[in-house]
C-alpha cells in the first residue's frame, strides 16, 4: 500500500512539474511572438536605433567641428571640450527622433553623483517622450582601475581572484551591481573572461583574474552571478579572449595566431563557463584570429585587404559563440570608435559589417559631442538605411539582432509582455542607504587586503611604523598625497616621500636617503608596455633603485609593493633579502588599500 501511494504521489508531482514546465514554455513562446510582431511593425529607423549603444561623455557649445567625423574630437580639442553631466536639446533630439535604444555612460557623466542621477532619468524620459521602450544603461564597472561609479572603490578582477575564494568575486559583483543599480544603470560589461596569457599585454593585465584558464573561467563566472544577484546584467568580454595580445585595440588592430585547438583550451574556458550559467551578453574583442577565422575583408580606408577582426567575422559570432559553444544570449560588440575599427571603415560600414555578423548591439557607433554632429548622425542613419535597402545589410541579420535586444530589455526588467503585447516598465532603479554602502565598502576594502596579504613574501603584515625612518619611493604625485595623508593622520612624521614619475635613474640624493633609511617601501606601476620595453620609466627606475637598494646592504629593510602588473616581483628577489607583495589596484583607493594592508 506505501508503495502505491508513494507511486502516486510521485506521479502527482510529476505531471504537476510537466504541466508547470509546459505552462513555462507556452508563456515563454507568447512573449517571443509578442516581440516578433513589435519587430515587425517597427520602422528601418527604428530598428536601427534600438541596435545603437550612444555615448554622451563630452560636450562643447563651440562652431568649430571637423569637415569630415572624427571620433576622437574631444580628444583632439580638451579645451573646448568639456564632461557631459546633464541633457541638452541635442542630446534629447538624439535619443527621442533616432530611437536610440542604449546608452553608455562613462566616468566623465558621473562626476556628481545627484546630477548622474538625474541625467540618467531625463536620458530615459527622452526616450519615453518619443514613443520608445525604457533605456538599457551599460558601464563599465569592473572594479580596481576601470569603474565609472566612485562612490566606494571595488577591487580589480586580478586582486579578487589572488584572494583566493570565488566568493569573493560573487560579493564585489553584488557590490558592482548594486552600486549601479543605485543609479538606474542595468548593465554591467564585466566581467573580464580574457586570460592574462601574455605579460605584455598593454589592455588587459590587472582586469584579468588569473593567467591560468580554470581560475579565470570560476572567478569570472561567480562575479557574474553576483552581479545577477543583486539585479544587473553581466557582460563576458572580450570574445574569442583578448589576453594574448601585445597591441591595444583602442589604438591599432592586434593579431592572435593560437591555434584552433590552444584557444578552445585556454581562451574559450572562461566564456564556456560563463555560457553555462546563462550569461545574457557577450561583448566582442577588435582582434584578427586568423586560425579562427581567416576571412578578408577590404579597408575603405587604404583599400588593402585585412582579416576580419572578430567583431566583424561571422565565422566567430555566428558559428563558433552561437554555434560550436551554443550561445544564445546578445552579442555586443566592443567601442567602434577605437582605432582598430574606425582606421579601417566608415562607421555606417562597421555597423553594417559588425550587425551582418551578428552583432546585437553596437558600442558608440557614432558620437555626438555637438550640435554639428547631428549632420553626421543624420548621415550615418541614411546610409545604413540605404544599405538595407540594398541588401548590403541582411534584414534577417538585423531583425534577430532588435528580437535579441528586446529579449535583454525583459530580463533587465525594463519590458514585460501583457495580452501579446509589450509594455515598457518604470526606470528601474534601487537605492542603496549609506549602511548598505558602508558594509559593501568594508567587504570590498578586506578583499584587497586579502589579495595583499596572500602575495605578500618575505614577511609579516601589519609592519611597524612606530620610531622607523621610512623612506616611500611612489610612482606619481597624486598617490604621494595618499600616502602622506595616511601617515599624517597616524602621527607618523619621519616619512620621507620621492615621486619618481617619468625618472629613470636613481639621484645621488635619493641613494643618501636609502643609506640612512630603516624601511624603504618601493610602490611599482609596471605596465604591459614596460614589460616589452624595460627602458621605459615604469620599469628602468624600479630596476635601478633595487639595485642600489642592495648596493646599500638595505635589501632586508625594503619592501616592493606593485601597484599594477606583478611581472616585477623578480626585482625585489627574496634571495637577496627584499619583501615583497602585490595590490593589483593602482587607483588612489588602491593606494589606501596598500597602506591599510602594510601598517594596520
Amino acid at each position: 500500500m506505501k508503495k502505491i501511494f508513494a507511486a502516486s504521489v510521485w506521479l502527482e508531482l510529476m505531471a504537476a512539474f510537466l504541466s508547470f514546465n509546459m505552462f513555462a514554455q507556452d508563456k515563454s513562446a507568447q512573449a517571443l511572438n509578442a516581440i516578433h510582431e513589435y519587430v515587425q511593425s517597427m520602422t528601418a529607423r527604428q530598428k536601427i536605433g534600438a541596435l545603437c549603444v550612444m555615448n554622451f561623455r563630452f560636450w562643447t557649445d563651440s562652431p568649430l567641428g571637423h569637415k569630415d567625423y572624427k571620433p576622437a574630437l574631444a580628444a583632439e580639442n580638451p579645451e573646448i571640450f568639456a564632461a557631459q553631466n546633464k541633457i541638452n536639446s541635442t542630446i534629447y533630439k538624439t535619443i527621442r527622433q533616432y530611437k536610440i535604444g542604449s546608452v553608455i555612460l562613462f566616468g566623465e557623466n558621473m562626476t556628481s553623483g545627484a546630477e548622474a542621477k538625474k541625467f540618467i532619468r531625463d536620458l530615459n524620459a527622452a526616450a519615453l517622450d518619443g514613443g520608445n521602450l525604457p533605456l538599457l544603461f551599460f558601464a563599465d564597472q569592473e572594479g580596481g582601475n576601470v569603474a565609472r561609479v566612485y562612490d566606494f572603490s571595488t577591487p580589480s578582477a586580478m586582486a579578487i581572484a589572488k584572494s583566493g575564494n570565488a566568493q569573493n568575486a560573487f560579493l564585489c559583483g553584488k557590490a558592482n551591481g548594486q552600486l549601479l543599480l543605485d543609479y538606474g544603470i542595468n548593465v554591467n560589461l564585466a566581467p573580464v573572461c580574457d586570460v592574462a596569457s601574455n605579460p605584455q599585454n598593454p589592455v588587459i593585465g590587472i582586469r584579468s583574474f588569473s593567467d591560468k584558464p580554470e581560475e579565470a573561467a570560476e572567478f569570472s563566472a561567480a562575479f557574474s552571478q553576483g552581479l545577477l544577484s543583486a539585479g544587473v546584467l553581466p557582460c563576458a568580454k572580450h570574445f574569442p579572449g583578448h589576453g594574448d595580445t601585445s597591441v591595444d585595440s583602442h589604438l591599432d588592430l592586434p593579431t592572435i595566431n593560437s591555434s584552433l585547438a590552444k584557444w578552445k583550451k585556454r581562451e574559450a574556458l572562461p566564456f564556456k563557463a560563463n555560457i553555462k550559467k546563462d550569461i545574457p551578453l557577450i561583448m566582442t574583442a577588435h582582434i584578427q584570429c586568423p586560425n579562427l577565422d581567416k576571412t578578408k575583408i577590404q579597408s575603405s580606408k587604404d583599400g588593402k585587404k585585412i582579416t576580419a577582426p572578430a567583431t566583424l567575422s561571422k565565422k566567430i559570432i555566428t558559428k563558433i559563440l552561437r554555434g560550436s559553444l551554443g550561445y544564445k544570449g546578445a552579442v555586443i560588440s566592443d567601442a567602434m570608435d577605437m582605432r582598430a575599427i574606425f582606421d579601417n571603415w566608415s562607421p555606417n560600414e562597421s555597423f553594417v559589417l559588425a550587425v551582418n555578423a551578428g552583432c546585437d548591439l553596437v558600442i558608440n557607433p557614432i558620437n555626438v559631442y555637438s550640435k554639428k554632429d547631428l549632420e553626421f548622425l543624420e548621415d550615418f542613419f541614411c546610409k545604413v538605411e540605404e544599405a538595407l535597402q540594398s541588401g548590403a545589410l541582411e534584414k534577417k541579420a538585423l531583425d534577430s539582432a532588435v528580437v535579441r535586444v528586446l529579449e535583454l530589455k525583459q530580463k533587465a526588467g525594463l519590458i514585460q509582455i501583457q495580452n501579446g503585447k509589450i509594455v515598457p516598465l518604470p526606470q528601474k532603479i534601487v537605492a542603496m542607504d549609506k549602511e548598505q554602502k558602508q558594509k559593501a565598502a568594508q567587504t570590498c576594502a578586506q578583499i584587497q587586503i586579502d589579495a595583499a596579504r596572500a602575495s605578500q613574501r618575505n614577511f609579516t603584515m601589519p609592519l611597524k611604523i612606530r620610531s622607523k625612518k621610512i623612506l616611500a619611493f611612489v610612482p606619481f604625485q597624486d598617490k604621494t598625497e595618499v600616502l602622506q595623508k595616511y601617515f599624517a593622520a597616524r602621527g607618523a612624521a619621519n616619512v620621507d616621500f620621492v615621486c619618481y614619475e617619468e625618472k629613470k635613474s636613481v639621484a645621488a640624493s635619493e641613494k643618501a636617503k636609502i643609506k640612512s633609511a630603516d624601511l624603504i617601501l618601493v610602490f611599482t606601476h609596471l605596465t604591459g608596455n614596460a614589460v616589452k620595453d624595460k627602458k621605459l620609466w615604469q620599469a628602468a627606475y624600479p630596476a635601478a633603485l633595487a639595485k642600489e637598494i642592495k648596493k646599500a646592504a638595505k635589501a632586508k629593510h625594503c619592501v616592493g609593493v606593485s601597484m599594477n602588473l606583478p611581472y616585477d616581483s623578480e626585482l625585489f628577489a627574496q634571495k637577496d633579502g627584499f619583501a615583497w607583495t602585490a595590490l593589483y589596484n593602482y587607483t588612489q583607493a588602491g593606494y589606501a588599500r596598500a597602506a591599510q594592508a602594510l601598517f594596520e
